[in-house]
């Protein structure tokens, strides 16, 4: 990819599930915030933030000491949505999750954003016009001035990367993870899909996961 990511855009991690997304999604702002000192978020409407903190200090990758990455889940979340809003059973998930984005970012900074997942998102969101709303959506995490990452998984019975087959085409690159399996076991792959204004290969390599980190091994 010409030197990894360019800054601000938004990109989709997409994959079906058990393809470590969230786990190499992770690794991605861990190491932005440990080795380069980017300012990140890493929101989890999925798990809690216990269950990932858990998870990867058990890959190697603990946030403990690490100050400039900040994880939130969707009980934070709604903790600061409903104590802003008088109708907690109508609440507008989409502008609500970017404006708790946006509040953090303008009083600590930031720098890399992490959604995880898109699906969980759209779980609590009831949409009239997908197409508009999430081209809205997009809109306003890129006026955020922020690299972000959205973790998307890829439906089973199409050949799209998000579930309303326009994310692909709003965002600035797809990152697809996927698994082949062997006749020794599972080996996992990864292919950079689209990566706007860069030079990027289009060949599936393997992602190899060791001493705490993962490793794109190439030709």
């Amino acid at each position: 990819m010409e030197g990894g990511i360019p800054d601000e855009y938004i990109v989709l991690m997409c994959g079906h599930a058990g393809t470590m997304k969230s786990s190499v999604t992770y690794s991605i702002i861990y190491n932005a915030a440990k080795k380069e000192g980017k300012k990140g978020i890493y929101l989890t409407l999925e798990q809690s933030k216990q269950s990932i903190v858990d998870h990867m200090s058990k890959l190697g990758m603990p946030p403990t000491g690490i100050e400039n990455l900040a994880i939130m889940d969707l009980a934070k979340v709604r903790k600061d949505i409903e104590s802003k809003t008088q109708d907690k059973r109508n609440i507008d998930w989409l502008n609500s999750i970017l404006g708790v984005l946006k509040n953090y970012k303008d009083k600590f900074g930031c720098d890399v954003i992490v959604l995880d997942s898109l699906a969980a998102l759209y779980a609590l969101t009831s949409f009239k016009n997908p197409r508009a709303e999430l081209f809205y959506f997009f809109e306003k995490i890129r006026d955020l001035g922020v690299t972000t990452l959205l973790i998307s998984e890829i439906p089973t019975d199409r050949n799209v990367y998000g579930l309303y087959g326009i994310e692909d085409f709003l965002s600035d690159g797809i990152i697809h993870l996927k698994v082949e399996q062997t006749d020794s076991g599972s080996n996992l792959y990864l292919g950079v899909v689209k990566m706007r204004k860069t030079n990027h290969t289009r060949n599936f390599m393997p992602l190899i996961f060791e001493d705490g980190g993962f490793e794109v091994v190439r030709d």
